[in-house]
Parts: structure tokens; C-alpha cells; sequence
């Protein structure tokens, strides 16, 4: 393989290798960012899952100390109870989920929020029967603050858990410019490559056979000598050589 065969075969297999890692490249990238989006999306989807649920289980607790306390129903005895524990199994449940996290502290307060509720509930519980004890007093001096102090906590909570999401948002954002450019860079080096085979192509390779084209022609019209001003190399250079044996073969013979 020689002269510009060489040259075309290595600057389209250049392009092809060229195209080919920055592709890989990329894939590689972009499958890192799936497996990025795909875990925060789950993460986001699960503290607001399990945020929901302890919302869910202390709204129960506070209707059914509501429906015992002031309006004396005591079928709900059992239902503040049952609230109260399936709200601290769903605390549970979110610091599992969460692992070693910015939330833990937090955790630790709705803890202990809820260690105080139940000794209120069950204080309540014991000497509710008592014919002096005012339900709705105790509500609003006990119960309420405790509420308070409970639903203002998840509330922290799920505003550190979707804060402890940013760092991660943003290295996906860089992510998405690393998987960008391998294509751009390769996009440059493509144009230059492609600049490069234009300007070899035309001054080696199309401008010579205009030339040779040009000069045959006049010499078969007008008996002009074969004169061929533009650079020839390589085959270009053999064709002219060629050519110009072939006139001197023809003069010869005349």
C-alpha cells in the first residue's frame, strides 16, 4: 500500500477509531448517569414515601387522642396506643433506609418527641377516668406542643434528606458534561481531519489530474508540450511520468 491510498486508508480508519472510542466513551458516561438518576429518583421516592407514612401515623394518633381525650370516646384507648407504635416502627423504617446519614440527628429527636408523647398518652390514659381531668386542657397544654414539635421534625427531616440529593444532582450534572465532551472533542478533531483530506486531495490528487487533463488536451488539440505546473506526488507523480513516456514514444515513432 502506498502514496495516497496510504494516506486515504489511514485517515478514514483515523475517523472510524476516532469515532469509535469517543463513543464508548460516551456510552460509558451515560450508563453511569443512568445508574445516578436511577438512585436518586429512588431515594427521593422513598424519604417521601416514608415521610408520608409517619405523617399518616401521627395524624391517626392525634384524631384518636382527640376522639378519646375531648370528646371521651373510649373506644379509641387502643387506637392511640397503635398509632403511637406504628409511627415509631416507620421511624424505624426511615433511618434503615437512610443508613449513616445527615438525618440520623433527626431521627434522634423525632425519637425522642415520641418517647414524651407516649408517657403523655399513657399518663392521659391513666387517670383519665378521674372525674376532674379536663381532655381538653390536657390537649392543648400536653398534646399539642408535643404534635408540634413532632411534625415540625419529619418536616426537617425530609428537607435534609432532599437536601443531602443536591451534591448528588450536581456531580450528574458534571457527569453530563464529561459524557459531552468526548463527542465535542471528537467532533473537532473530525472537522480538522476532514480539512486536512480536503486540502491533500485537492492540491495531490484533484488538482494534478486537472492539470494533466487540461495539459493532455492541449497537447492532442493544439501540439502544446505536456507542461503540468501542479505538484505531483506518489501515483500522481508516476501517472505524469507515464504520460509523458507515452508522448515521447509517439514522437519517436513519427
Amino acid at each position: 500500500m502506498t502514496g495516497i491510498r496510504k494516506r486515504v486508508t489511514i485517515g478514514f480508519l483515523s475517523i472510524v477509531a476516532l469515532l469509535f472510542f469517543s463513543g464508548l466513551v460516551s456510552l460509558f458516561e451515560l450508563s453511569h448517569m443512568s445508574v445516578d438518576i436511577e438512585a436518586i429518583l429512588g431515594s427521593s421516592r422513598r424519604s417521601i414515601e416514608m415521610s408520608k407514612n409517619m405523617l399518616s401515623a401521627i395524624h391517626a394518633n392525634d384524631r384518636a387522642v382527640v376522639n378519646y381525650a375531648v370528646f371521651r370516646d373510649s373506644i379509641y384507648a387502643d387506637s392511640c396506643r397503635g398509632s403511637m407504635e406504628r409511627f415509631n416502627l416507620t421511624i424505624r423504617q426511615a433511618r434503615n433506609e437512610s443508613g449513616k446519614s445527615s438525618a440520623d440527628a433527626l431521627y434522634d429527636s423525632l425519637g425522642l418527641f415520641s418517647d414524651r408523647m407516649e408517657q403523655a398518652i399513657e399518663a392521659m390514659l391513666a387517670k383519665e377516668s378521674g372525674a376532674t381531668f379536663d381532655g381538653r386542657k390536657w390537649y392543648d397544654d400536653n398534646y399539642l406542643p408535643l404534635y408540634n414539635d413532632i411534625t415540625d421534625g419529619i418536616t426537617d427531616v425530609m428537607k435534609s434528606v432532599q437536601g443531602s440529593l443536591t451534591p448528588r444532582a450536581e456531580q450528574l450534572n458534571l457527569n453530563a458534561y464529561r459524557s459531552v465532551t468526548p463527542v465535542f472533542i471528537s467532533l473537532l478533531v473530525m472537522i480538522a481531519i476532514l480539512l486536512m483530506f480536503y486540502y491533500f486531495i485537492m492540491i495531490y490528487t484533484v488538482k494534478p489530474i486537472i492539470e494533466m487533463n487540461r495539459s493532455l488536451g492541449d497537447y492532442l488539440r493544439y501540439k502544446l508540450p505536456f507542461d503540468v505546473k501542479a505538484e505531483c506526488r506518489d501515483e500522481m507523480h508516476e501517472l505524469k511520468e507515464k504520460i509523458e513516456s507515452v508522448m515521447v514514444g509517439t514522437k519517436t515513432t513519427k
